[in-house]
């Protein structure tokens, strides 16, 4: 008498699928692909930003320093240390030229030798109401100038002429400046950042103090 045994099907085995082989195949092409060309396409450059805000006179610390991917244009780029780049100095013989705000990338001449930078103590006649109220010795600010009370002021351009200066006084007691009351603020300046056209701008206009720390 025969023995019967069961009939053992062949299973097909996926992974010899010609059909299956070719779509793996071709998903792997299509990321390596997309990942090349992304990588191509991300021409930004890594350029020095500032961790937190640094004032003019301060030593250049490394762990304030961190690199930050950006795009600019090669006019720009010129003016930025970028992060493969050398500094002209150790960092612990530079100081800031000039405050910044957390995040600002770091100009090449935001960077000076400790003898290197000069100060300049720079009045300004601030008006009654164009300043904050409890305006500081130390304090950071952006002087904005305008058209004042009674000006045309579509005759008058409003412009920023210093960016982050530092309050070194401030006047204890308002007098009377062109009818109206007002204050002398003493605010330090590098001097590489004064120029007639900053000095005249802010003896012919209306100045305005804003706080930016």
């Amino acid at each position: 008498m025969t023995n019967w045994r069961p009939t053992t099907r062949l299973r097909p085995r996926p992974w010899r699928e010609p059909r299956l082989v070719l779509g793996v195949l071709l998903v792997l092409g299509a990321t390596v692909l997309g990942g090349r060309l992304a990588a191509a396409g991300d021409d930004r450059v890594e350029y020095w930003a500032v961790r937190s805000s640094v004032t003019a006179g301060d030593a250049v610390a490394e762990d304030l320093l961190e690199p930050t991917r950006v795009r600019l244009s090669d006019a720009a780029a010129a003016n930025y240390v970028r992060a493969d780049e050398e500094f002209d100095a150790p960092l612990d013989e530079l100081v800031w030229a000039h405050a910044l705000p957390r995040g600002s990338l770091v100009e090449k001449a935001s960077l000076v030798p400790r003898a290197g930078r000069s100060r300049g103590e720079f009045p300004l006649n601030v008006a009654e109401g164009a300043a904050p109220g409890d305006l500081a010795r130390g304090d950071l600010v952006d002087v904005w100038v305008g058209p004042g009370p009674g000006d045309d002021a579509a005759a008058v351009e409003t412009v920023k002429v210093l960016e982050a200066v530092k309050v070194l006084q401030t006047g204890d007691e308002a007098s009377a400046v062109g009818g109206s009351l007002a204050q002398t603020v003493l605010v330090e300046v590098d001097e590489r950042r004064l120029d007639t056209s900053v000095v005249g701008t802010v003896a012919s206009g209306h100045v305005t103090l804003v706080r930016v720390s």
